[in-house]
């Protein structure tokens, strides 16, 4: 080979003296390009290689699910399919039926059962398949239990029994009231609980005490838009089917004893103790200080300012308001470490008895008594189970941290609350504590397989060993912070539409403070408080809760509050299937966990995610918004805030453009038609606003679609021919306009809910100018083009339980169902 390549370069040597002829290149060249392969074709061992890739794929997928397998993956997957079952269930239009979703249930365990031995693979399909059936049907057992809700807004005289009561900043009392009776208008369709505000100065009615009184009541709102949270489902699940407030000061009357049960009396003591502790910790620390440290002892949050839970909620700190499995543990744990650390002083003690085991069962006695008191929230029950569970293990001699306890715990609590499922609070908490655990379970993993090195010249003085500690403590809060707060973004970014872009800073800096210094004052300030030395305690809590709240207010000024939008249900599902593989499995296979969310998120942006829409209607038709490039236009000057800040965040916080005034006043019916030329006239110079005569007439120009909002009856027919989408903020029959113009009345809103209007083909301009001039106040014709629209209602079809009182008619006493 040497030889022929030294006789090649010297025959071109030659050639450089004398040229060759193209024949007798091809000549030369020719035995040089058949010693070389093809290069379209592959070798024997490259072609071997292609063939093998299947089979080297199936062995590493077999692989790693012996290695899932080994892990126990099946059972952590149980939960998984509970709560998608219950979330099904919830989400249905209809209520599916109970016999068969239990006969389902029945055949799917017991095909598990007889193909356990020979088809493994359709065993475990079977379970899972069983277990999404279970969850639905604990749904729909728990669905029997919900409250009826109000029909209709309705202002009647009230009698009841006091519940449960709350004060707030403002000296006001919120009444839970059990519903005995109303007259001057009866209620023929009550609900059985109600929460009533008494704004006027009064003594307290004492919980347990008759109350009464004229009171106006509003029946729980739906979703503020398609996709939105549903408040009335809320309070469905809540067992409230009306809130309102009192006219004037309530009257009371002498607890009777009428209902004496042993749980009754044993629930009106506990909510007794509760407010006497609220009352007890706002009097020792008044303002925001007690107003959180009440909610973090016994979860009253009323006494805390606006302000101060904006700037907790923009950072990222909000959760320490609610007790969570956070509170629990630095409550319990507090405990149990003390109590073991303490038991540990008398050998004697540790060799006769399991101090370890004692200190457990003290944990839990003080994590029961924290769940009593606190009012035991669904977000307190989750947080108590998950603890019972782990300590629990740990009177077992278990390990009490893991993932199986977990999953078990997610059982437990979809088992005794579905609806939780469904919720913010049970997704982000069970997120946070499973991530949580597979990060430590991937740093515990690395610390085990790091050779152990010998300490340097400084490693046993007690200056270094304390700035190490020290240090690996600030680097396990950044790392929980920064795993949680993945975690959960996800579904914070779903359902409050805004991410803390400085959380990880804001608890960097706040959680020392609670877990340091107001968690251990706060449960020494209870432990103390029956013996009246609870002052000091409650002192040194307040000082804590005067950090947090100051870190809180200076991170908040660093801006970083993201306003990411409505997330769709489809992108966040994705996303959240990807969170659980990551995070469940153990093997390569995890790595298709952030595919999911990769894919996810891409769902959630352009061109995948869906336009948003471009008319947005409340669900009594009285608030309409118009969203522009740069603001969100309202046919009110002070809309409701309670809807407009909702759509706001929903929209990536567009400013509020109010309307403008239309100085011409109207008379007559005559008139008033006229006013609708004038109003459209101007719209049509000023689009994307709305141009109003007072609140109850008010035209728009938006995307060449005209829109007409009014509250009068008498111009519905005239709104219908000038307009392509007419809004009437009252009760009509109406359904429809002749002239094919949308029409939306607050009768048809009362069953779709609230509604959205995308506008997907614009007439032409061509077609614009076939129409009749509006500034000479002319007639728009039936020729006139109209927009197409796409519409989306948030009710639309759905009769369940929390929305058939929308189709419920008092005057027949009966229902208006739809075919």
């Amino acid at each position: 080979m040497k030889q022929a390549t030294r006789m090649g370069l010297n025959h071109h040597m030659d050639g450089a003296d004398r040229p060759l002829r193209p024949a007798q290149m091809r000549a030369d060249a020719a035995p040089a390009l058949v010693s070389l392969p093809e290069p379209h074709r592959l070798t024997p061992l490259g072609r071997s290689a292609v063939r093998a890739a299947p089979q080297r794929l199936r062995g590493a997928l077999s692989q790693a699910a012996s290695r899932e397998r080994d892990c126990g993956l099946a059972f952590l997957f149980l939960p998984v399919a509970m709560g998608g079952g219950a979330g099904l269930f919830y989400m249905s239009p209809t209520d599916p039926d109970l016999f068969i979703v239990g006969a389902g249930m029945l055949i799917a365990l017991l095909l598990a059962a007889l193909s356990r031995q020979n088809h493994i693979a359709a065993a475990r399909c079977a379970t899972f398949l069983a277990a999404l059936l279970a969850g639905a049907l604990a749904a729909g057992i728990e669905q029997q239990r919900g409250a009826v809700l109000l029909d209709s807004d309705v202002t009647t005289r009230i009698d009841g029994r006091v519940d449960a009561r709350e004060f707030d900043g403002q000296g006001r009392v919120w009444y839970l009231i059990d519903l005995v009776s109303t007259a001057d208008p009866e209620i023929r369709r009550p609900p059985a609980r109600v929460r009533v505000v008494a704004r006027a100065p009064h003594q307290p009615v004492p919980v347990g005490a008759l109350i009464s009184g004229r009171a106006r009541l509003s029946s729980p709102s739906g979703p503020v838009m398609p996709g939105g949270y549903d408040f009335a489902f809320k309070a469905f699940v809540d067992g409230i089917g009306a809130h309102g407030f009192f006219y004037s000061t309530p009257e009371t009357a002498a607890p009777t004893l009428r209902q004496t049960g042993l749980v009754h009396l044993l629930k009106l003591r506990l909510r007794t103790v509760r407010e006497q502790i609220s009352m007890r910790i706002r009097t020792v620390l008044p303002g925001d200080p007690g107003g959180v440290a009440a909610a973090l002892a016994v979860s009253d949050r009323r006494g805390i300012s606006k302000a101060t839970q904006d700037a907790l909620r923009a950072t990222g700190l909000a959760h320490i308001l609610a007790i969570s499995g956070l509170h629990m543990a630095l409550a319990a744990g507090t405990l149990y470490i003390g109590l073991r650390k303490g038991l540990a002083l008398f050998p004697t003690l540790v060799e006769a008895f399991p101090v370890k085991k004692i200190a457990a069962i003290g944990a839990l006695l003080t994590a029961t008594a924290y769940l009593l008191i606190s009012g035991g929230s669904v977000a307190t029950q989750r947080a108590w189970v998950m603890l019972a569970v782990m300590l629990i293990a740990v009177l077992a001699d278990r390990s009490a941290l893991t993932m199986r306890n977990v999953a078990l715990s997610a059982i437990v609590i979809i088992v005794l609350t579905p609806s939780a499922v469904v919720g913010p609070g049970f997704q982000m908490s069970f997120a946070a504590t499973a991530a949580l655990i597979a990060a430590y379970a991937v740093f515990a993993g690395r610390a085990r397989d790091r050779p152990v090195s010998a300490p340097g010249l400084l490693g046993g003085s007690m200056p270094v060993r304390w700035f190490v500690a020290l240090a690996r403590l600030m680097l396990g809060l950044a790392i929980t912070s920064l795993v949680a707060g993945v975690a959960t973004g996800l579904f914070s970014a779903h359902h409050f539409h805004r991410v803390a872009g400085h959380g990880l800073l804001a608890n960097l800096l706040a959680m020392p403070l609670v877990t340091l210094v107001v968690m251990p004052a706060g449960l020494a300030a209870m432990l103390l408080m029956p013996f009246g030395l609870d002052a000091m305690p409650l002192q040194l809590m307040g000082r804590g809760i005067e950090g947090v709240i100051a870190m809180a207010n200076y991170v908040d000024s660093l801006g970083g509050n993201i306003t990411v939008g409505q997330i769709p249900l489809a992108a966040t599902a994705t996303a959240g299937a990807g969170l659980v593989f990551l995070v469940f499995l153990r093997s390569w296979l995890h790595l298709s966990g952030a595919v999911l969310i990769a894919l996810g998120i891409a769902l959630a942006l352009p061109p995948l995610a869906r336009p948003g829409p471009d008319i947005l209607i409340s669900e009594d038709g009285k608030l309409v918004a118009l969203v522009g490039p740069e603001t969100l236009a309202s046919n009110a000057a002070r809309p409701s805030a309670f809807v407009f800040e909702q759509w706001q965040a929903a929209l990536r916080s567009p400013p509020h453009l109010p309307p403008a005034n239309y100085p011409q006043a109207a008379a007559d019916d005559v008139e008033k038609v006229k006013l609708l030329d004038g109003l459209l006239a101007a719209a049509v110079g000023a689009p994307s606003r709305f141009h109003c005569a007072g609140r109850g007439i008010c035209a728009a120009m938006h995307h060449q679609a005209r829109l007409i909002a009014i509250n009068q009856a008498a111009l519905i027919g005239a709104a219908c021919d000038r307009a392509d989408v007419v809004v009437v903020a009252i009760p009509v029959h109406m359904r429809t306009c002749r002239s094919g113009a949308v029409l939306v009345t607050s009768r048809s809103l009362r069953r779709s809910g609230a509604m959205t209007l995308t506008i997907l083909a614009r007439p032409s301009a061509a077609a614009e100018d076939q129409s009749e001039d509006l500034s000479g106040g002319g007639r728009v014709g039936k020729t006139m083009k109209r927009p197409e629209f796409r519409i989306r209602t948030a009710l639309q079809g759905i009769v369940r339980p929390w929305t058939i009182q929308r189709y419920y008619d008092w005057r027949t006493r009966s229902y208006d169902l739809p075919d």
